[in-house]
């Protein structure tokens, strides 16, 4: 609960100036699918790589977001994204996993008449709020050894009809997830990454 609280803290610090009149509420909600990329490499004389990637199961995301525009064209869309992410390894190992995303995207709208286009991009940090610990052969295990901040890049391509903007985004995690990165004998890297679907109500 502590977490949560230094999260919308930290997203309240974000949009403070949000009853100026350039800037906008809204809500996002979508389905996304999370992808776990790992490579583990063998130390030694005769060092090995071995890659994987796990493609998670549909999950839901929701969350306020803010735009505040700067003119008619340029504008900032920070967010703050309540999300599950859900993984079926095979032979009876599941993990699910709560996230916290806040992405702050810079965006540029391309005006069509009555329908505009846009196109935005930037950083964003995730922070895990609780997991389901991981299942192993039909039993519970104490931890799924990720960390528990994700950070990287994303980027989102929309049309705006009206009120309601219709998008697809991409998310891409660019710190190793392993808490257990390096040993005597290998080392291991895992990133994250998500696409998403979904769609906006701007108030």
């Amino acid at each position: 609960m502590k977490k949560f609280f230094l999260i919308l803290i930290a997203f309240s610090a974000i949009t403070i100036n949000s009853a100026k009149a350039q800037a906008v509420w809204g809500a996002r909600v979508g389905l996304s699918i999370p992808t776990v990329s790992s490579s583990f490499t063998v130390k030694g004389s005769g060092q090995e790589t071995y890659k994987n990637s796990v493609d998670g199961k549909f999950g839901l995301e929701l969350g306020p977001v803010l735009y505040y525009s700067f003119n008619s064209n340029f504008y900032i869309n920070p967010s703050l994204m309540f999300s599950i992410k859900t993984f079926d390894f095979g032979d009876n190992e599941s993990l699910s996993m709560y996230y916290a995303d806040i992405p702050v995207y810079a965006g540029y709208n391309f005006s069509l008449g009555s329908v505009s286009l846009y196109a935005q991009a930037g950083p964003f940090v995730g922070f895990k709020l609780g997991e389901n610990a991981p299942k192993i052969d039909g039993e519970k295990t104490e931890d799924s050894g990720f960390k528990s901040i994700n950070a990287g890049l994303g980027a989102i391509v929309g049309v705006s009809l009206k009120r309601f903007k219709i998008e697809l985004g991409y998310q891409q995690g660019l710190m190793n997830l392993e808490k257990e990165a390096e040993t005597e004998f290998y080392s291991v890297k895992t990133t994250m990454s998500s696409l998403f679907i979904g769609i906006n109500y701007v108030f």
